[in-house]
């Protein structure tokens, strides 16, 4: 008999944060985003923000919390500083040579530890606009088509979040160089079930981008 979990514990989630900041002229991730609650407004690093909307919908959901990772490179150390212990942190040594070398290694890393991984959630750290609620849209239309891809989109265009199921896995482990997920998912578009989510198509890449984000959310 399997020891493996049924449904939803299956999913495993990869918040990608190992990106050199270099357009950002500072640790992009550890910079304060303002975010109103209870009628004030609390500061708060992007990605303490970003951590926080994917347990909310972790916790809707009754997934556990241990399924959460984040894929860290050069800056591993200071984000560890932030994040403590609120979830896995998987340092990929590699992270410098692309976007591709940082899912390949947090892929097989998350998959060793447990091979009972049916699907495996693709984010970005600076998808700073992404609520709980969309993440939870996502991962409730992977339930519903468990053998299709499932991805974010924005009018044509298709973007992370992505689930990748079980026999998707190789494909990103052997992703190299800045070639990210992303050309998977226009490789399979016959196997796609995109969902319409406009909060995606907004990252944060530049300190003017920080600022253009408060102004519209402020």
């Amino acid at each position: 008999m399997s020891n493996c979990p049924h449904g939803l514990n299956s999913l495993k989630i990869i918040i990608l944060a190992a990106g050199k900041s270099e357009r950002f002229e500072a640790i992009k991730l550890l910079a304060k985003v303002k975010i109103p609650r209870n009628s004030q407004t609390h500061s708060t690093p992007i990605i303490q923000h970003v951590l926080q909307q994917l347990t909310t919908s972790l916790s809707v959901l009754k997934i556990a919390k241990s399924n959460l990772n984040i894929a860290t490179g050069g800056y591993h150390e200071q984000i560890a500083a932030v994040i403590g212990k609120q979830c896995s942190l998987l340092n990929c040594p590699d992270a410098h040579l692309g976007l591709g070398h940082t899912i390949a290694q947090s892929v097989e890393r998350v998959i060793s530890n447990n091979d009972c991984t049916s699907h495996i959630m693709i984010t970005l750290a600076d998808q700073v606009s992404l609520t709980a609620d969309d993440y939870i849209r996502l991962i409730e239309q992977s339930i519903s088509t468990p053998e299709k891809l499932v991805c974010a989109n924005e009018g044509f265009d298709i973007m992370p979040p992505a689930i990748f199921p079980r026999h998707y896995f190789s494909q990103l482990m052997n992703l190299s160089g800045d070639k990210g997920a992303k050309a998977l998912l226009h490789k399979n578009k016959d196997n796609l079930q995109a969902v319409s989510l406009p909060n995606a198509a907004i990252d944060i890449d530049t300190q003017q981008d920080l600022l253009n984000w408060h102004e519209e959310n402020g």
